[in-house]
């Protein structure tokens, strides 16, 4: 099954556009008839996590992190949705997509989502067991589409509200369709959107942990499934992101760790723990200190929950 997202990729708009400048003695980059001819194209929209200039893997402690860089980090478990997925020509017209189902891209009549998931858990801190994640990995989204000359790419970071409503509505924690059997809080609560679990350790050698959990709350009464009396959660907190000068056949979505945790202090999390850490769970600041620069770092706002791409300094490209 496969799902077109763009059912209208030509608008008046562009068609407009496109005679200006035939009008002026330019020409638009696709003649009409050209289009035409375009046949679907697949497409790899791939991810990968960096620090620095360092791919991240399982199996390396990466320094430089906190106020001081006296920190280094090692990831457990980086994972997260991708939905909303739309690709922009040089005009900034939206270009026609289908999107590929597997069992890490599903979709209905609600929309699509895909999980990158960057890490296994057989190595490394990868392997510890109160941080790890799943055994198996995914680090691209695929699909088809007419290749008009991609330019941006733009898409959420998270599941979709109408697709939770009815997931939570209509399945159990037994059968939820993959990849929704997984990023829970805890069943039919609502989901998470972006997780990473990670080791931390300071210039002396003094461990501790990180857990980084963004998702939407306030998603439902006392005794009743997430969504089942409203149709979006009170704080959505889903990240967006929009990247200009983007083609996938050559451009790879980065997830930057060192944009993600800046402004964090590696504080003890715990009254009389004595140990780095940091703690975010999408709760509010008061509660949660570590969610305010996270929150501020993914363009989110912790006062309403809403998302501004050019906000979001944690996804870039190269």
């Amino acid at each position: 099954m496969q799902l077109n997202v763009n059912f209208k990729p030509f608008t008046i708009a562009s068609l407009l556009a496109a005679s200006l400048l035939s009008a002026c003695g330019g020409s638009s980059s696709r003649d009409n008839d050209d289009v035409k001819n375009l046949v679907p194209r697949a497409f790899s929209l791939n991810f990968k996590a960096m620090s620095g200039v360092e791919e991240i893997d399982c199996d390396t402690m990466y320094s430089g992190y906190g106020d001081d860089q006296s920190y280094s980090v090692g990831v457990s478990d980086l994972r997260f949705y991708v939905s909303n997925i739309k690709f922009y020509d040089l005009y900034d017209v939206e270009i026609e997509t289908t999107l590929d189902e597997n069992d890490f891209q599903y979709q209905n009549e609600q929309g699509f989502v895909g999980l990158i998931d960057l890490t296994s858990n057989a190595t490394g801190s990868c392997a510890l067991d109160s941080l790890s994640g799943t055994s198996r990995t995914n680090s691209l989204i695929s699909g088809t589409y007419i290749d008009t000359g991609v330019a941006k790419v733009t898409f959420d970071l998270g599941l979709p509200q109408a697709m939770m409503k009815e997931v939570i509505a209509t399945t159990s924690v037994e059968d939820a369709p993959s990849p929704l059997n997984e990023m829970y809080w805890s069943w039919a609560s609502g989901y998470r959107h972006f997780l990473m679990n990670f080791t931390i350790e300071d210039t002396n050698g003094v461990a501790g942990n990180g857990l980084l959990h963004i998702g939407s709350k306030s998603c439902t009464g006392d005794g009743l499934l997430a969504l089942e009396t409203q149709d979006e959660c009170d704080y959505v907190n889903t990240p967006k992101v929009a990247l200009n000068n983007f083609n996938p056949a050559i451009n790879t979505v980065v997830i930057d760790m060192q944009n993600v945790l800046a402004g964090l202090r590696f504080a003890p999390t715990a009254a009389g723990v004595d140990v780095p850490g940091v703690s975010c769970h999408s709760a509010p600041v008061a509660m949660q200190a570590d969610c305010g620069p996270i929150f501020e770092n993914m363009g989110i706002s912790t006062e309403t929950g809403e998302s501004v791409a050019t906000d979001n300094s944690t996804v870039t490209a190269e």
